[in-house]
């Protein structure tokens, strides 16, 4: 069936776009001022080729769903009907076309009668299960304000937490490839310009003095096969993960990493219990919960063990103890699980969990951050000290022969 755009004026004078789906424009102008709108203008929609290639491999960053979510919860508490927020929400966002038309289409869906969650639902590859779970249950209970909060507040927490780590890797990381850079130009550009004058010494060269010269040579002779090798290595790396044995077993190795694979661990732990918490507190049935916060997660170990999880409570098994015979989660999490279960407040045991986690992936990180910055510069120091004395020691070998 064909869809028309239209656009049109209320009563107030207020104007409103939206697109609907008809047999015949004569059809759609009938529906137009069904809604009671002065109509403005109604035309076929056709995709422009432009949208086409916009469209392809888009994606909706973690920022523009915050703030969506944010402004979404805002405006409905204000007591703007779903259908308008949307509508007001579409107008509102400019940045992000593909994401625009996502909202135009969501708003469209009410329109026609379908409800808030059926409308994030076609739209899922955009909206996790999670959103829809809570979008949902935020409907059948009547706390829809409440449901669109929560998300919001869960998304600003994991926006920022996200940015903390990322700004807390970025310095080191700049430090450590200017390191790279500094002994590259040193091995190509300046140990080159000394080799005449060690090639005029009469004396064997210090062990050190030859492996620099060495690799000088090495790297201006097959420089070809540094990117070479990382390509290789991006491919190596892009099959290991399309493989799920492979990932599966790069997954538990990560999690066991010192502190940055401990990072990773908690915050991922952190994450899930928040969202875990969230959806039960919306009513949502526990393995339903489970079955969403599972899909969600990109650590092939910790979803394996949820899976493991919610087919436990298949059986009838607890929680606390569904958790407990799975060894990658903490026994914090059994024990506290347990305490909720007991005392019937298991969304805000398990939220009190997410919350250790999530200030203690926030002491790792400061941890880390004050960890890598002399670990780096100490590296370009050694460095840039071997290459310094490779240079040093046969022009005091020059000098003492003079």
């Amino acid at each position: 069936m064909p869809l028309y755009d239209y656009i049109g004026t209320t009563a107030q004078g207020k104007v409103r776009k939206g697109r609907l789906s008809a047999v015949t424009r004569q059809e759609a102008l009938l529906e137009v001022a069904k809604q009671g709108l002065t109509i403005r203008s109604v035309h076929e929609h056709k995709d422009s080729i432009w949208y086409k290639e916009l469209s392809i491999g888009q994606r909706v960053k973690l920022q523009d769903k915050v703030v969506f979510l944010r402004q979404f919860a805002t405006i409905i508490k204000a007591g703007v009907t779903v259908a308008d927020t949307l509508e007001i929400l579409t107008d509102q966002e400019e940045k992000n076309k593909y994401f625009k038309q996502v909202i135009m289409d969501m708003a469209i869906d009410l329109r026609e009668g379908q409800t808030l969650s059926q409308a994030f639902e076609n739209q899922s590859k955009i909206f996790s299960p999670m959103i829809i779970h809570m979008i949902r249950a935020g409907e059948e209970s009547g706390r829809l304000e409440e449901s669109l909060d929560h998300l919001a507040t869960y998304y600003e927490r994991l926006h920022k937490s996200r940015q903390k780590l990322t700004t807390a890797m970025v310095y080191p990381a700049f430090v450590f490839m200017m390191s790279i850079g500094v002994v590259l130009f040193l091995l190509t550009t300046i140990i080159p310009m000394f080799r005449s004058m060690f090639a005029s010494l009469n004396t064997q060269l210090p062990m050190i003095t030859r492996v620099i010269l060495g690799i000088s040579d090495w790297l201006r002779s097959f420089w070809y096969t540094i990117i070479l090798l990382g390509f290789a290595i991006i491919v190596g790396i892009f099959i290991l993960l399309r493989n799920k044995s492979s990932k599966l077993r790069l997954d538990y190795a990560i999690i066991r990493l010192p502190l940055i694979g401990q990072i990773v661990y908690k915050g991922e732990l952190s994450r899930l219990l928040w969202m875990l918490a969230l959806l039960l507190s919306s009513s949502v049935p526990v393995i339903d919960a489970l079955h969403s916060i599972e899909k969600i997660t990109s650590n092939l170990a910790i979803r394996q063990a949820i899976h493991k999880v919610a087919e436990a409570l298949d059986f009838g098994r607890p929680l606390s103890e569904a958790f407990q015979d799975q060894k990658i989660f903490p026994a914090m999490i059994h024990h506290m699980t347990a305490i909720g279960e007991k005392t019937g407040m298991l969304d805000q045991m398990l939220n009190s969990v997410a919350k250790y986690y999530e200030d203690d992936v926030e002491q790792m990180t400061e941890r880390m951050k004050v960890l890598i910055e002399p670990l780096v510069i100490l590296f370009l120091a050694v460095v840039v000290g071997f290459i310094v004395l490779a240079i040093i020691i046969p022009m005091f070998q020059i000098y003492q022969n003079v």
